[in-house]
C-alpha cells in the first residue's frame, strides 16, 4: 500500500470533529487506488476543500432530482440534536456563509453541524458520481465483516434472529465509516491494524467495496 499511509491520515484529519466519515473514507479509498486523482484527492484535508466537495455532490443530487436526498437528511436528523431539524438547503447555506465570512480553518472544523450522515448507498453514489468508479454495497449478514473498502460500522451487538428488529436505528446503528486496506484501518487520521484497534465496541454492518468500472 505505498504511499497511503501519510496522506490518508491527512484525509482523516477533517473528520476529528465533524461527521463526515463518508466523504473522508471514500477520498482515502480514491486516493490508495487511483493514482489518476491523487493530486485532487489530497486536498481535500482542508476544511475548504472538503465542504466544497460535499457542496458539488449534494447539487448534483439536487439536479438529478435524487430520493438520496431524503434519505442524506433523514439519516442526518436520526442523530438527535442539533440533526433533528436538518434540511440540505440550509447545509448548503451554512458551506456558503463560511466562505462569505473568510472562516478560518479551525472555526470551520470546530463547527459539528458540518456533521452529514451519508448512508451506505449515498456513500456508493457518491464513489461512482463524483469519481466514476464501481462502489458495491454489501450488509453484514452477507459479509460478515470481512473486505477491503469503506467500512461501516456499529456500537450494535451481532447476535442471532432478525437483526433489522434488534436495530431501530437506521442501518443497523450504523455510526461511522472507516476505510480499509490489506489488514489497516484509516480514521480520524490514524492509523489502526484492525477495526478493533480503533475502538473494540466498533462491529462491520457495511462493507463497500470499490473497483473500476
Amino acid at each position: 500500500m505505498s504511499g497511503i499511509i501519510d496522506p490518508t491520515t491527512r484525509l482523516g484529519f477533517t473528520n476529528k470533529k465533524w461527521g463526515i466519515c463518508g466523504f473522508t473514507s471514500s477520498l482515502s479509498a480514491m486516493y490508495d487506488l487511483n493514482q489518476g486523482v491523487r493530486g485532487q484527492v489530497i486536498n481535500g484535508s482542508s476544511g475548504y476543500r472538503i465542504l466544497a466537495e460535499i457542496k458539488i455532490y449534494l447539487k448534483m443530487l439536487k439536479a438529478a432530482g435524487s430520493t438520496l436526498l431524503a434519505d442524506i437528511r433523514d439519516f442526518t436528523r436520526s442523530f438527535g440534536p442539533p440533526y433533528d431539524k436538518f434540511e440540505i438547503d440550509e447545509y448548503i447555506a451554512r458551506i456558503d456563509n463560511a466562505a462569505a465570512e473568510d472562516l478560518s480553518r479551525y472555526q470551520i472544523m470546530s463547527e459539528p453541524r458540518f456533521s452529514l450522515g451519508m448512508p451506505p448507498a449515498a456513500v456508493a453514489d457518491y464513489i461512482h458520481r463524483q469519481w466514476g468508479w464501481k462502489a458495491t454495497v454489501t450488509e453484514y449478514a452477507i459479509t460478515n465483516g470481512v473486505g477491503d473498502g469503506v467500512v461501516g460500522v456499529t456500537k450494535g451487538w451481532f447476535g442471532s434472529g432478525d437483526r433489522k428488529s434488534f436495530f431501530p436505528l437506521p442501518y443497523y446503528g450504523l455510526c461511522h465509516y472507516l476505510y480499509r486496506s490489506n489488514g489497516a484501518v484509516y480514521s480520524w487520521g490514524i492509523k489502526f491494524n484492525s477495526v478493533a484497534e480503533a475502538n473494540a465496541e466498533y462491529r462491520v454492518c457495511y462493507v463497500i467495496s470499490v473497483s473500476p468500472t
